[in-house]
C-alpha cells in the first residue's frame, strides 16, 4: 500500500500483544455523568475526567487476538478501485477535487468481505493503506451530503427522480455478492489467545467476485451520467439522492424534507452550523455489522468538543504513514541518488521517453484525423450533413454543437491517457517485472501509473464515456520490481515500523475499550447487584404515549420538519429482542388541550436558561432557551398515570416483565424546547422523555464541531430516542465513553464515535449497530453472573463466622449431609457459570441468557444453604447452646460479682459524704 509498507503476520501477533486485550467490565453510574464533562452540549468542557464510583464487578474481558492472512495485492486493489467508484467530489465544481466515499454502498462492501473470510460471528477490525500519492485528492466517508451538493440539490428539487414516489428510469443498482454464514465456512472459530489463519482462497475468491460487481456498478454510473446528460452539474449527488429516495427510510424522509425547504432556510442563519445531512467526514467507520475500519490514507479530520475537553481528535491524532516512513523513504531516494543511473539504465531511460513520444504522436495524428473529418458520419448519405449541423436557414455550419465538441475532448483526453499508461506497462512488464532492485526509472514509472489511473478514474466516473482502459489488470500493477534496503535502511524503516505499529495499536486498543467493550452504566449504584433485578426480563412491554401540543399556531412561512417515524423506532427496539424474548407495544394519544392534569405537569416542568453558543470565530454567545426539567416532568407523569403499579406487580418475578413508559412530546410551537437544557430525548429509571419540535431548525447545535464548523442537530430525536432506550434497558453507553482501569476514571474520547448509528455523534444514523446489540445482550448476561457471584460470596462470609471449636466440629459431624449438598449447590453454579461464560465468547448471548433465571435460583438457594447450616452451628437461643456450666457455679459466680460491685461503689462514693460533712 502507501510507502509499500510490509508487514507480516508475526509482526501483528507480536504488536498484539501489547494491546489491551484483557479489560475489566465496569459500571459506572449515570449521575456521576454529566453533559458539560462530555462536552457535546453547548458551552466549555470540563476537562477532567469523571472519577466513577463503579460497581464491583468479577468479569474481565479476555480478548482473543487472531491474524488472517489474505491475498494482500488482490484484496488492496479491490478496496482501492471501490474507493473509486464510491466517491463523489465534495464539491461538483471541482471533480478533481477532494472526495467523498459513499458508507451506505461501503458498508455493504465490507460487509461481502467480512462474510467471505467467515469472520461474521467475531469482531473485525480492518486497517487499510491504499496507494497515495500527494497529487492524488483527498477522501473521507460519510453518508450524507457535502453542503455545495445540498444546494445543487435543493435547485434541482423539481426533477422527476427526485420527487419522493417517482420510478428511477435508469433500473436498479447493481447489489454486492451475498455470503452466508454457515457453521464450517471460513475462519474457524477459536479462543486460543493468539492465532493465524490462511484465508488466501477465500480472499481470493472475493476479489475476483468484487471485482465483477465493480465493473457492473461503474457501468452503472456511466448510464446514469449519460441520461442525466454530461453537462449536468452535480450529477453524481443526484443520481445518488434518487436513489435513496427509493428506500423509505428515516434518511429518505430527512432529504426529502430538505427538498422541500426554501434555499434561505437550509441552513439556519441563527446558528452558523452544518445542516443535519453534512455529516462529518471521517477516516474511521463503525458498521452494522460487527467490524470497524481504519483508513490510513483518508482524509484526517478533526472533530470533538468545539472548546476542547478530553479526548478532541485533531489531524495528529491518527498515525500518518508518510511522516512514519518518510525517513526511510527518503535514504532510498538518497541511495538511488547516489547510485547514480548506469549507461544500461540511461538507455532504458532514452527507450521509454522514446516509446512514449512515438505513441501519443501516434494517438495525436489520429486524433486530428478525426476532427479533420467533421462531415463524415455514420448512419448518413454521402454528402449529406446532419441535421444537429445545420443552422436554423438549414445551411451547413461546419462546427460540432458545444456538447458534441466536449463529448470529443473527453474521449481524446481518455485516448491519450490510456496510449500513455499502455506504454509504462509494455516497458514495466519487460524491464522491471521481478527484479530486485530495479533502476529508478521503474519507480518513476509506478508514480507515474498511479496519477494516470487515477485521471482515467476520472473521466470514465464523471462522464458519460464508456472508459476502455485496463485500469485493473490481472497482475494489479505489481510488475515495477521491489527495492531490497540496505543495513541502514532495513534500520531506518524497523524504527519507523516499531512507531507506526505503536500508534496503530493504540487506536485498535482504543477501539475495543469505546467500541467492542464499553462501560455499561447503572441506575442502581449502591449496594449489591443482587439488591436489584438484573435488567433481563423475558417480557418487554413498550407503552409509547404520544403527546402533542396544538395550542399555538405556526409562524406562515414555517415547514414542518421530519417527523418523529414511530414505526421505525419500533422496528428498531424489536432487533434488541433476543429469541426466545418478547417485545410487544401499545400506544396511546393524548393531547394537552384536552387533559388539563398533564398540561399543568408541562407548564410545571418549563424552564428558561441563557445558552452558551459557541463559535468558530467569535467568542460564545448567550442565547435564551426553554427546556423541560426531566425530574420534575417525571415526578408530574407518574402522578397523572400508574406505570408505577405494573412495576410493582411485576417485583414478585423480576425477569417476568418490564414495562418502559416512553413519552413523546410532538410540540407545534415557534420556539423548541429540549430536555434539561441540551437533549431531545432522556432516559431516566423508570421511564423515556422525548421531545419533537416543530421548530427544529431553530433548536441550538450540539457543542460538536468537525473542521471548524458546529455539527446541527438531527431534524428528528428518531436517533437519540434509540440511544436512550439502549440506556434505560442495559446501560449500553455511547462510545465516546470509556473505563480507565490504571487510572480508574471515565475517559472521554472521540475517536470512535463515528459510523451511522444512534450512538454516534458524527453522523446521521437510525438503525443500530449489532455490537451495540451485543453490548446490550452482553450487559444482561454480566448483570446476572456478577449479582449470582454476589449471592455466593454473602453465603461464603457467613460460614467465615464460624471459628475452629470442639462443640463447633461436632455439630459439623451431625450436619454432614447438609455439607454434601452445600457443595453441590456450589459446584453446580459454577457450572452454570462456565455455561455462560462459554455462550458468551462464541457471541451467543441468547443462549447464555436462558440460564440466568437459573444462576440465580442456584445462587439463591446456596445462601439458603449457608444460612441454615450457620443456623445449626450457632443457635439464636442460649439454652439450646450445649455444654452449658452448673447451676451451683453460675450462682457462686453470681453472688462474688455482687459483693465486688458493692464493694466498689463504696470506695468511690465514701470522699464525697465526707467533703460534704466539712461543708455544712
Amino acid at each position: 500500500g502507501n510507502s509499500k509498507v510490509d508487514v507480516s503476520s508475526e509482526d501483528l501477533v507480536s504488536w498484539f500483544r501489547h494491546v489491551d486485550h484483557v479489560l475489566p467490565h465496569t459500571r459506572v453510574a449515570l449521575s456521576e455523568l454529566s453533559c458539560s464533562l462530555d462536552g457535546h452540549c453547548a458551552g466549555t468542557a470540563g476537562l477532567e475526567s469523571v472519577a466513577p464510583s463503579p460497581l464491583p464487578s468479577y468479569v474481565h474481558l479476555n480478548m482473543s487476538c487472531n491474524v488472517v492472512v489474505i491475498q494482500r495485492g488482490d484484496v488492496l486493489s479491490t478496496f482501492e478501485r471501490a474507493i473509486a467508484a464510491f466517491s463523489r467530489p465534495m464539491d461538483p465544481d471541482y471533480v478533481d477535487g477532494d472526495q467523498q466515499v459513499d458508507a451506505l454502498k461501503w458498508e455493504p462492501f465490507v460487509d461481502s468481505f467480512i462474510g467471505a473470510l467467515g469472520l461474521s460471528r467475531a469482531y473485525t477490525m480492518l486497517v487499510l493503506n491504499p496507494k497515495w500519492s500527494a497529487s492524488l485528492p483527498s477522501y473521507g466517508y460519510r453518508i450524507g451530503f457535502s453542503e455545495y451538493e445540498l444546494r445543487i440539490l435543493n435547485d434541482n428539487a423539481a426533477l422527476p427522480e427526485l420527487q419522493l414516489g417517482s420510478a428511477v428510469r435508469w433500473g436498479a443498482e447493481p447489489s454486492v455478492p451475498a455470503y452466508s454464514d454457515g457453521p464450517h465456512t471460513g475462519w474457524p472459530l477459536s479462543i486460543k489467545k493468539y492465532k493465524v489463519s490462511d484465508l488466501q482462497h477465500q480472499s481470493y475468491n472475493w476479489a475476483s467476485s468484487a471485482r465483477q460487481y465493480l465493473s457492473e456498478l461503474e457501468d452503472y454510473n456511466r448510464r446514469v451520467f449519460k441520461m442525466l446528460g454530461p453537462r449536468t452539474k452535480g450529477s453524481a449527488a443526484l443520481a445518488r439522492a434518487a436513489t435513496l429516495l427509493q428506500r423509505r427510510d428515516d434518511l429518505s424522509q430527512l432529504l426529502a424534507s430538505t427538498l422541500k425547504l426554501p434555499p434561505q432556510h437550509l441552513h439556519n442563519p441563527r446558528f452558523p452550523a452544518t445542516h443535519p445531512l453534512e455529516d462529518c467526514p471521517t477516516p474511521l467507520w463503525v458498521g452494522q455489522r460487527r467490524w470497524l475500519m481504519l483508513d490510513l490514507t483518508a482524509r484526517r479530520t478533526d472533530w470533538g468538543p468545539a472548546l476542547g475537553g478530553d479526548g478532541v481528535v485533531a489531524h495528529t491524532t491518527l498515525p500518518d504513514v508518510s511522516f512514519a516512513f518518510g525517513s526511510a523513504d527518503e535514504q532510498r531516494a538518497e541511495k538511488r541518488a547516489a547510485k547514480g543511473e548506469q549507461p544500461e539504465e540511461m538507455q532504458m531511460r532514452d527507450k521509454l521517453h522514446s516509446m512514449r513520444s512515438d505513441r501519443l504522436a501516434g494517438v495525436a495524428q489520429q486524433q486530428a484525423h478525426e476532427r479533420s473529418m467533421l462531415h463524415v458520419v455514420h448512419g448518413t448519405a454521402p454528402g449529406e450533413v446532419p441535421a444537429d449541423q445545420l443552422d436554423p436557414d438549414g445551411n451547413p455550419t461546419g462546427q460540432l454543437s458545444e456538447e458534441q465538441q466536449d463529448s470529443l475532448d473527453k474521449r481524446h483526453h481518455e485516448a491519450t491517457l490510456q496510449a500513455e499508461l499502455n506504454v509504462y506497462e509494455e516497458f514495466a512488464t519487460v524491464h522491471c517485472a521481478g527484479r530486485t532492485n530495479p533502476p529508478v526509472i521503474c519507480t518513476e514509472a509506478a508514480d507515474a501509473v498511479l496519477d494516470l489511473k487515477h485521471s482515467l478514474e476520472m473521466i470514465s466516473k464523471h462522464t458519460g464515456t464508456n472508459a476502455r482502459a485496463r485500469l485493473h489488470p490481472t497482475h494489479g500493477w505489481d510488475i515495477f520490481g521491489r527495492e531490497a534496503d540496505d543495513e541502514a535502511t532495513s534500520a531506518a524503516y524497523s524504527a519507523a515500523k516499531d512507531v507506526f505499529f505503536a500508534e496503530v495499536s493504540s487506536v485498535l486498543s482504543r477501539g475495543l475499550r469505546h467500541v467492542i467493550a464499553p462501560p455499561s452504566a447503572t441506575w442502581h449504584h449502591q449496594g449489591y447487584l443482587h439488591d436489584t433485578a438484573s435488567p433481563y426480563t423475558h417480557q418487554v412491554h413498550f407503552t409509547v404515549y404520544t403527546i402533542q401540543d396544538t395550542s399555538r399556531k405556526l409562524g406562515p412561512w414555517r415547514e414542518r420538519g421530519v417527523q418523529f417515524d414511530l414505526d421505525s423506532f419500533k422496528q428498531q427496539l424489536t432487533r434488541l429482542a433476543m429469541p426466545h424474548q418478547a417485545f410487544s407495544f401499545s400506544t396511546l394519544q393524548l393531547n394537552l388541550l384536552d387533559d388539563p392534569a398533564l398540561a399543568a405537569a408541562f407548564a410545571v416542568s418549563l424552564r428558561t436558561s441563557f445558552m452558551q453558543l459557541p463559535h468558530a470565530v467569535l467568542d460564545p454567545v448567550e442565547n435564551e432557551a426553554l427546556y423541560l426539567d426531566s425530574r420534575e416532568l417525571a415526578l408530574r407523569l407518574k402522578q397523572r398515570f400508574s406505570f408505577d403499579s405494573a412495576r410493582a406487580a411485576a417485583s414478585r418475578d423480576p425477569h417476568a416483565l418490564l414495562d418502559v413508559p416512553v413519552f413523546i412530546f410532538e410540540l407545534a410551537r415557534d420556539v423548541p424546547v429540549l430536555i434539561d437544557e441540551h437533549y431531545n430525548a432522556r432516559a431516566l429509571e423508570d421511564l423515556i422523555l422525548v421531545v419533537q419540535n416543530a421548530a427544529n431548525q431553530d433548536e441550538h447545535p450540539t457543542g460538536m464541531m468537525c473542521d471548524g464548523v458546529l455539527l446541527q442537530r438531527p431534524l428528528s430525536p428518531l436517533k437519540h430516542a434509540l440511544s436512550a432506550v439502549l440506556q434505560h434497558l442495559g446501560g449500553v453507553l455511547p462510545p465516546h465513553l470509556g473505563y480507565s482501569p490504571g487510572r480508574k476514571v471515565v475517559q472521554h474520547d472521540w475517536l470512535w464515535s463515528v459510523g451511522a448509528h444512534p450512538l454516534s455523534w458524527t453522523s446521521w444514523g437510525g438503525q443500530y449497530s449489532q455490537m451495540h446489540i451485543d453490548a446490550l445482550h452482553r450487559s444482561y448476561v454480566l448483570d446476572a453472573i456478577d449479582s449470582s457471584v454476589d449471592m455466593v460470596n454473602d453465603g461464603i462470609v457467613l460460614l467465615q463466622d464460624s471459628t475452629p471449636h470442639p462443640h463447633a466440629f461436632a455439630k459439623t459431624q451431625a450436619m454432614r449431609g447438609e455439607l454434601q449438598k452445600l457443595l453441590q449447590q456450589f459446584a453446580q453454579v459454577v457450572n452454570v457459570w462456565r455455561t455462560m461464560v462459554a455462550h458468551g465468547a462464541s457471541l451467543e448471548y441468547h443462549a447464555a441468557a436462558e440460564v440466568i433465571t437459573t444462576s440465580e435460583a442456584l445462587a439463591r438457594a446456596f445462601y439458603e444453604q449457608c444460612a441454615k447450616i450457620m443456623s445449626e452451628l450457632h443457635p439464636q437461643k442460649c439454652e439450646l447452646r450445649s455444654g452449658g456450666l452448673p447451676p451451683l457455679l453460675l450462682a457462686a459466680i453470681y453472688g462474688s460479682s455482687a459483693s465486688a460491685g458493692l464493694a466498689v461503689a463504696v470506695v468511690l462514693l465514701l470522699p464525697l459524704f465526707k467533703k460534704k460533712a466539712k461543708a455544712i
